[in-house]
């Protein structure tokens, strides 16, 4: 057991140091000091935080840009989902067991091929370099997220649908008040994981909205510009703003992410 502690310390400490050396450096004036010695506050200046929210670096339009996809595209990729993996699990018909495995494909064939021909229909119906084109993407149902709500669909006992129906209640008041509120936690857990992977995203909107900058695809433009006189402590400085959310929302969150419950049943 004392072993094991001190593996995972000596991991948690690999993966702190490079936060602290670029929180560190990000407050360095110029490439001089920083390579001069990258552990010391020689200097300490706010500058360049300043400097990312001058017109020139414009991060206000990239942090807007990548509130409304983080925001948006969990939701909806959540929502929908949850009604695949219900009409899954709740319900016989024939094909049902294709539909499951039609569902699960993209966990075991890569759908990186398929860029292209994603590009070339975004264009095509006019979509291309648009937030709604990049959240329309993210409507599938298949994979992780749809096979984890299917297993707790799986295990809820019909006998709360039944009753809800004596009632009186539909399909989707059933659906909405009844089924939904038991996955509420992987849900959560499911909805933050997706908000911090789109958050730092970078092939997305680089691929399919140019002309929209996100905090991922800013930091790119940044370093590109460092060659032409910006320099590294500013690059640091996009970074540490850029993870300052996803630190916060995962601390947040934490106990929810570990506490997944994929139980179901009748109680009491």
């Amino acid at each position: 057991m004392n072993v094991l502690f001190i593996l995972f310390c000596m991991y948690a400490v690999t993966l702190l140091l490079p936060l602290v050396w670029m929180f560190i450096n990000s407050f360095k004036s110029n490439n001089n000091e920083f390579f001069y010695d990258q552990w010391k506050f020689t200097s300490f200046t706010l500058d360049n935080y300043r400097l990312l929210f001058t017109s020139e670096n414009n991060i206000m339009e990239m942090f807007g840009n990548t509130l409304i996809l983080s925001l948006t595209i969990p939701t909806v990729s959540a929502f929908f989902s949850l009604c695949a993996a219900h009409a899954v699990a709740s319900f016989e018909y024939k094909l049902k067991n294709v539909i499951f495995f039609i569902f699960l494909m993209p966990m075991f064939v890569s759908v990186a091929g398929t860029t292209p021909y994603t590009y070339k229909l975004l264009n095509d119906i006019g979509l291309f370099d648009k937030h709604i084109g990049l959240i329309i993407m993210s409507c599938g149902v298949s994979g992780f997220g749809f096979l984890m709500y299917y297993s707790v669909f799986k295990n809820i006992s019909h006998t709360y649908i039944e009753a809800a129906m004596l009632d009186g209640a539909g399909y989707w008041r059933i659906f909405l008040q009844i089924l939904v509120p038991q996955a509420k936690n992987l849900i959560v857990a499911q909805w933050v994981m997706g908000f911090i992977g789109t958050w730092n995203d970078f092939s997305g909107p680089y691929l399919f909205m140019p002309s929209h900058p996100t905090l991922a695809t800013g930091v790119k433009e940044i370093s590109d510009k460092i060659n032409m006189g910006h320099s590294y402590p500013e690059l640091f400085a996009t970074i540490i703003v850029m993870l300052v959310p996803m630190l916060v929302l995962f601390f947040v969150f934490q106990k929810k992410i570990m506490t997944v419950s994929l139980g179901g049943g009748i109680k009491g």
